[in-house]
């Protein structure tokens, strides 16, 4: 009886494990506003498109393994913030960064499917280049900031 308990025990805790060691994968719109590079999308990512702001460049990416798209900031040490949206989900959170090199969150949109991109930089003169309210009023007031679909 005692031996038929602990391999009970034993196999209860083992299935515990199996089940609880590695989290089911995402697909679909269960990327959305998820981190293109911790899911493993961005490993079979292509650049689409590209947009020149701020003294940098936005590049848009698509993954043909996930079917999800989100852009890479590439230029000076500033601030930027970055967001995408498509008509399979709502916009991702804001990714707000002061690098030279930044990524936003990624938005499920297979195929042609149209993605929204918002996006703004900031200044390395204005407010020692911190990513505060003035710096995104800044941006705004010198025409950093904009908007621009892909399709």
């Amino acid at each position: 009886m005692r031996r038929t308990v602990m391999i009970a025990t034993v196999m209860a805790v083992m299935l515990g494990v199996i089940g609880f060691a590695a989290p089911a994968q995402a697909s679909g719109t269960g990327y959305n506003n998820t981190d293109p590079y911790s899911t493993g999308c961005s490993a079979s990512k292509s650049k689409i498109h590209s947009y020149n702001a701020g003294g940098g460049r936005f590049d848009m990416y698509y993954s043909s393994a996930c079917g999800t798209n989100w852009i890479e900031w590439n230029g000076p040490y500033v601030c930027t913030w970055k967001r995408v949206q498509s008509t399979y989900g709502a916009w991702t959170q804001w990714e707000i960064d002061h690098s030279v090199w930044s990524y936003s969150m990624q938005i499920y949109a297979p195929g042609n499917t149209s993605v929204d991109v918002e996006w703004a930089v900031g200044s390395a003169e204005y407010g020692g280049g911190t990513c505060d309210g003035g710096a995104w009023d800044y941006a705004h007031s010198v025409g950093k900031h904009g908007w621009y679909s892909v399709s």
